[in-house]
Formats: C-alpha cells, structure tokens, sequence
C-alpha cells in the first residue's frame, strides 16, 4: 500500500527556509548524494503547496519533478503551468491525497512547504517523515513543525550520516 512521505531538509535549528523563502543555505549541499534519486525512484504523484511551487518556479526547477503533482491553493497561478501534470486545487487535504493515491501505485511526496506539512500531520495523514538535517543554524524564517494540536508519536527507523555532515533521520508513524 502507497504512503504519504513527508520529505523535506531542515536547519539544525528547525526551519525549512530562510526568511523571504530563501533556501540559499541549501545550495552548498547539492553536490551531495543524500539518497534523493533513491527516494525519488518510489515515489508515483507529489502534493506541495503554492509557495513550494513559486519557489521552484523561482529557481528554473518546475519541470524537475515529471510526476503528477497536486498544488495546494485557493487561486489560480499567474501563468499556466509549464507542465500538463500539475493540478492547481483547492479541495480538502485528505480528497487530494485519496486522488493522488489513487493515481499510483507507489508513494506519494508530501513535498511541503511548512504549513502544508504541519496541515498533513495535524489530520496525521503522514505516514514517514524522512528530516534531511543541514548542520547550518538560520536564526530565523519558517519552522517546519509549529503548534500541534495533539501528541503524533513516531519511531526512529534509520539514521544515515552523509558527506558535509548533513544528517537524515527516517521515522515511521506509530
């Protein structure tokens, strides 16, 4: 049975981004090989919300991802999407993550941004969360896990240490 795998990199200190979006941090590390191409290789649909989007747009790296993806947002983008497989939709997040499973048989990547991730857990619709650590502290910008509304408890399945001392941490819901 297919998943919901949140997927994402953090700062030592908790945020996914920078302030203004920035995920310059990030850039130093792409010469890395942290398991993305392996990861990649399970996964059949993506669901990311509208900033995560912009900020790949931004970056020329909308087209990096050829699978179908689902953009969370209650407006239409400026400009239609380059690819025919991206779906902007505002629909609750448990509809879109019964449409993206159903679409394949593999897992489906809950791409983030933040709010998008906090959104999943909360309805603990997350099934895996695999936290790429960056060892580098930002002091500010947007925190990956916010305010819960209760307690979700996971178990430490693999840790993996990898060049530059990024870290990554793979947990399984309980």
């Amino acid at each position: 049975m297919n998943r919901a795998v949140l997927y994402i990199a953090i700062s030592l200190d908790g945020f996914v981004a920078g302030p203004n979006d920035d995920i310059s941090w990030l850039f130093r590390y792409n010469d890395v090989d942290y398991g993305y191409n392996e990861f990649f290789s399970g996964i059949g649909a993506i669901i990311q919300g509208r900033r995560a989007y912009e900020v790949e747009v931004k970056h020329g790296w909308e087209n990096a991802h050829p699978l179908p993806t689902f953009v969370l947002s209650h407006h239409l983008p400026e400009r239609k999407p380059q690819r025919g497989n991206v779906v902007f939709i505002d629909e609750d997040i448990s509809k879109v993550l019964k449409k993206a499973k159903q679409l394949t048989s593999k897992d489906v990547w809950i791409e983030g941004g933040a709010n998008v991730a906090q959104q999943f857990l909360d309805r603990e619709l997350i099934d895996e969360i695999v936290l790429s650590i960056v060892p580098v502290i930002l002091g500010d910008g947007i925190k990956l896990f916010g305010k819960s509304h209760k307690t979700i408890e996971f178990s430490l399945r693999e840790v993996r240490q990898f060049d530059k001392g990024l870290v990554q941490l793979t947990y399984t819901r309980v």
